[in-house]
C-alpha cells in the first residue's frame, strides 16, 4: 500500500511537470481549502507494560490555507492555516511472551480546532500550531474533552506547487509535527489505561509519561488567487 501511495505522487509530479513553478516565483496572496491525510505515534517514552505504535487516521485533516507573500520578487511568504487537526495513535499492552505479540492494541484519538502560521522559502515551511481540543476517544469510548490541554506543536515541511495559473494553484505538501506538551492536564489521574496497565514497581507513573503526538501529514490544498498578476506571468 505504501508503494502503491508514492507511486501515485510520482506520477502525479510527473503528470504535472511541465506546468511547475521553479522555486523562486513569486506567488500573490491566496485563500483556499486544504485536505491532508496523517499518521502517527506517541512521541515520548511509555510506562513499563505499554508501547507505542504507528495509527493512519480514518478521516483526513481539512480547513483553509492562508497565503501572504512577504517578498515581490522571491517564492518567500507566510502561510496561517485553521484546520481540523486529529492525532492518533495505537498503544500497545498486555504482552504475550509465548505468541511474542501484544494482545491489547488500542487505538487513542484527539482532535483539535487549530491555528498554524508558518514561514515558507522556497517551499520549506516551519512554524508552529496551537489546538483547542473538541473531542477525543480510546477505542471509541469518549474521552472528556474538559480532561486535556490545549496542544503546542512545531512543525515543518515542504510545500510543492504542482500547477497554477490566474486563477491559483495546486499545491502538493507534506508536514512532520511534534506535540510539546501533553495531552492531558493531569496524566496520573487520567490516563485511561491506569488501572488496566498499572505502575510495575519500583516505576512511579508521572506526568512525564503524558502523551506527546508525532505526525506527518501528506496532503493537498488549492488556493484561489485574491489579486490579479498580469497576463504574460502566466505565459
Amino acid at each position: 500500500m505504501k508503494k502503491k501511495i508514492l507511486l501515485f505522487i510520482l506520477l502525479s509530479i510527473s503528470y504535472f511537470n511541465p506546468a511547475i513553478s521553479a522555486e523562486t516565483d513569486y506567488f500573490p496572496p491566496s485563500l483556499g481549502p486544504t485536505f491532508a491525510w496523517k499518521g502517527g505515534t506517541n512521541g515520548i517514552t511509555t510506562p513499563n507494560g505499554r508501547k507505542n505504535g504507528f495509527a493512519i487516521n480514518k478521516i483526513p485533516d481539512f480547513g483553509l490555507d492562508l497565503y501572504l507573500p512577504l517578498s515581490l520578487e522571491w517564492n518567500v511568504g507566510a502561510y496561517i492555516d485553521l484546520c481540523y487537526n486529529t492525532h492518533s495513535f495505537f498503544m500497545k499492552y498486555n504482552y504475550d511472551g509465548t505468541a511474542k505479540e501484544y494482545r491489547n492494541i488500542d487505538r487513542f484519538r484527539f482532535s483539535y480546532i487549530a491555528l498554524a502560521p508558518s514561514f515558507t522559502y522556497s517551499g520549506f515551511t516551519v512554524g508552529l500550531s496551537y489546538g483547542i481540543p473538541v473531542s477525543a476517544d480510546w477505542e471509541g469510548a469518549k474521552i472528556d474533552a474538559d480532561k486535556l490541554n490545549n496542544l503546542w506543536e512545531v512543525r515543518a515541511g515542504w510545500t510543492y506547487p504542482l500547477y497554477y495559473d490566474e486563477a491559483g494553484r495546486l499545491n502538493f505538501y507534506i508536514n512532520l509535527s511534534y506535540a510539546l506538551n501533553g495531552v492531558y492536564e493531569n496524566f496520573t489521574e487520567d490516563d485511561p489505561l491506569k488501572n488496566i496497565v498499572p505502575a510495575i514497581p519500583p516505576q512511579i507513573i508521572t506526568n512525564y509519561y503524558n502523551p506527546r503526538p508525532a505526525g506527518i501529514q501528506i496532503g493537498f490544498n488549492f488556493l484561489f488567487n485574491l489579486i490579479v498578476l498580469p497576463e504574460e506571468y502566466y505565459q
